[in-house]
């Protein structure tokens, strides 16, 4: 089970920083010669046919990328990556949300209860 969450979790955070540095057209990111993406706290970005996208703001002190599927939230995962940590949640409801697994970049990583 904890190695499942873990690699859950690497993959949404990987989604993640693919989705902020990929090319706005759809283009293959290896293929392309375009800078990618900077973005700023307040930004927004989505995928293209698909229901999850992620924003940039301030949690606790530090920015983060913040992604999560779009529509009703209950039930489903979002995961936030700084510069420091990452942490996957699950909606309790569309406002209220428990962290499930944390890790620190360089760090560990724990399961939540």
């Amino acid at each position: 089970m904890r190695r499942l969450l873990a690699l859950t979790a690497a993959g949404l955070m990987g989604a993640a920083a693919t989705m902020a540095v990929a090319p706005h057209d759809g283009a293959d990111a290896a293929s392309s010669a375009q800078a990618p993406a900077v973005l700023k706290v307040g930004d927004r970005v989505s995928v293209q046919g698909q229901p999850i996208g992620c924003r940039i703001a301030v949690q606790d002190g530090e920015t983060v990328v913040d992604c999560r599927r779009a529509g009703k939230l209950a039930g489903s995962y979002g995961t936030m990556l700084s510069a420091r940590k990452a942490t996957v949640v699950r909606y309790r409801s569309d406002t209220v949300a428990k962290v499930v697994y944390t890790a620190t970049h360089g760090g560990g990583a724990r399961r939540c209860k």
